[in-house]
């Protein structure tokens, strides 16, 4: 065990509402940051990022970012800070990394015993909140967006809920572009395929739309899906958590008190 890893490491929770803006800012330490409900979107690097519920974005020191609350209801954002030397077993680029709800758990009872004054077993929480973070998986981008004339609108479509019962053939049959040319362009721009990239902005939608109460059998058939299981397999396999289980930790969270 780390001695002194409270002096290496800090966590810190803010709450935010629709629209609130994080001005530029970069510090000396690495930072990595996610919701542990709603969205943010980020602008590091010249790039733009979105941070949903399973997806956390890490910032090695002095990069420079900024950000937005995307949802309709608060967004409670957590900051883990880290000392530059620790620093060093992260990448020195942006990246996204995966969290799982284990890891979410673990930072809100790192919280608790921090408030509570322990500090042996706050030490041992963040021996752990890092091996976690080492560990995790490591992605260069979760929703890339792209400015490119070309694709922009076709983003626009896709990410679309009004449009997400018709196929992504059907959409993109308004483009007078080759699946050739989508491919080639869709790489270049985002490195993913517009399946992929359609099914995470799908995700996306539903983690809002679940916080606000929609029930699962409306949301599966505003997706597109004809039967909720094949909703509830797609959402568990891109989360790694049911909508029953993510609708009943915003409930609790929105019951919670504000700190």
């Amino acid at each position: 065990m780390t001695a002194g890893l409270e002096q290496r490491i800090e966590i810190t929770e803010l709450f935010y509402e629709k629209d609130d803006v994080i001005y530029p800012h970069s510090g000396l330490w690495g930072d990595f940051n996610f919701c542990l409900n709603g969205i943010l979107e980020y602008e590091a690097a010249g790039q733009i990022h979105w941070s949903p519920p399973s997806y956390g974005l890490w910032l090695p020191p002095h990069t420079a970012h900024h950000s937005v609350a995307l949802d309709e209801h608060t967004t409670h954002y957590v900051a883990v800070r880290l000392d530059p030397a620790l620093c060093r077993g992260f990448s020195a680029q942006v990246e996204v990394l995966s969290i799982a709800p284990f890891f979410r758990q673990l930072i809100q009872e790192t919280l608790r015993l921090w408030q509570q004054g322990s500090l042996s077993h706050y030490r041992h929480a963040l021996q752990m909140v890092l091996d976690q973070l080492q560990a995790a998986p490591k992605h260069d981008h979760y929703l890339p967006q792209s400015r490119h004339a070309v694709l922009q609108p076709i983003l626009a479509d896709l990410a679309a809920p009004a449009l997400f019962t018709k196929s992504l053939q059907q959409i993109l049959a308004r483009y007078a572009l080759s699946e050739r040319q989508l491919l080639r362009l869709s790489q270049a721009e985002l490195q993913l395929s517009l399946s992929e990239w359609r099914s995470r902005a799908k995700i996306l939608h539903a983690a809002a739309q679940l916080r606000q109460g929609i029930s699962i059998k409306a949301l599966a058939a505003e997706l597109g899906y004809q039967h909720s299981s094949n909703f509830i397999e797609f959402f568990k396999r891109y989360t790694g958590q049911t909508p029953a289980q993510l609708k009943a930790g915003a409930t609790l969270r929105r019951s919670a008190p504000h700190r």
